[in-house]
């Protein structure tokens, strides 16, 4: 299941397709007292969305990048929540509709079914593409999950049924895989690791950028936006916007101009530190790169993403 692979410059002539998925992440009020996001400093995230990453219900474009609010409730009743969400971008289907709820954290039997059927990484590799989820994971996740104490997300479980490897210490250390901090700290202050790569945020985004276009669709997942949702504190959640901001601006200064970078999520929580539950709120997407407008477009919901992500590259 880990990684050992060195994959080559994709030869997709319509450029590569980065996904930047930050777990938990929805658009809400005006509030910065509960609201990361109306407090944190996010300069360039929030010109390129034409305005600040709040719940005013309106599409953004303009020359760089554009701004959707997406729906990810999918007419299902309840909190969206991770597995079905995360299926629902990897499958393009109603994924609650179909199962009858919103589910998660990790997929059932019923959702990791739905997977294996068909996703957006096993259509990629079908046709000839490179696909990579570009998340390190420490060896105690492996042990884990080979024992059967430890489900795979929605995500990884897509990967998997690809026959993809999840990638692993030795690929973090080549730069060729990232902490979901990004910048690497967590692998020492959490993991008790003393020798691992620690960058600055837009180190950890340029070297993002350089693997990343590397593949014809790469995906980087966090699910440190969701855990600050559910407990705070909101100076750290805070802090950790103001820390994408500039790895955003290392990735954009290193992407290609063919290339697409696409920001989203599965469900909202960190907009509202006043509870510590998911929200029914839509969530941020943002579409920074050539064509961004037509893609943005095509955005509706959290299962408009597989389509549009396919007919972006080929169709």
């Amino acid at each position: 299941m880990s990684d050992t692979s060195h994959p080559s410059q994709p030869s997709d002539s319509r450029g590569p397709i980065l996904f930047m998925f930050l777990d938990g992440i929805g658009l809400g009020a005006d509030d910065p007292t509960c609201n990361p996001f109306a407090a944190a400093r996010m300069p360039l995230l929030n010109t390129l969305a034409g305005g600040r990453w709040l719940a005013n219900g309106s599409r953004r474009t303009n020359d760089r990048a554009s701004f959707v609010p997406t729906d990810p409730r999918l007419a299902v009743s309840g909190r969206p929540q991770s597995a079905t969400g995360q299926a629902a971008i990897l499958t393009g289907r109603n994924v609650p509709a179909e199962i009858g709820e919103h589910y998660g954290p990790r997929p059932d039997a019923r959702i990791r079914h739905i997977l294996a059927e068909d996703n957006l990484f096993k259509q990629i590799v079908a046709r000839g593409g490179r696909a990579a989820l570009i998340d390190a994971y420490p060896p105690g996740f492996f042990h884990a999950v080979e024992r059967g104490k430890r489900l795979l997300s929605a995500i990884q479980q897509a990967v998997y049924d690809a026959g993809l490897p999840l990638m692993d210490e030795q690929a973090l250390r080549r730069g060729e895989a990232f902490s979901p901090d990004w910048t690497g700290e967590g692998w020492r202050t959490e993991l008790g690791y003393t020798d691992t790569p620690v960058y600055t945020p837009y180190e950890a985004g340029r070297l993002l950028a350089q693997q990343a276009r590397r593949y014809t669709f790469a995906l980087f997942s966090t699910w440190v936006t969701d855990v600050f949702g559910h407990r705070g504190p909101f100076d750290k959640a805070v802090a950790f916007l103001e820390r994408f901001d500039s790895v955003m601006a290392g990735v954009l200064d290193h992407w290609p101009a063919d290339g697409l970078v696409i920001v989203s999520s599965d469900h909202g929580n960190m907009e509202d530190l006043s509870v510590r539950k998911h929200t029914e709120n839509d969530v941020p997407t943002l579409i920074v790169g050539r064509d961004h407008a037509r893609f943005a477009a095509q955005i509706r919901s959290l299962s408009d993403f597989m389509p549009g992500i396919l007919n972006r590259l080929y169709g």
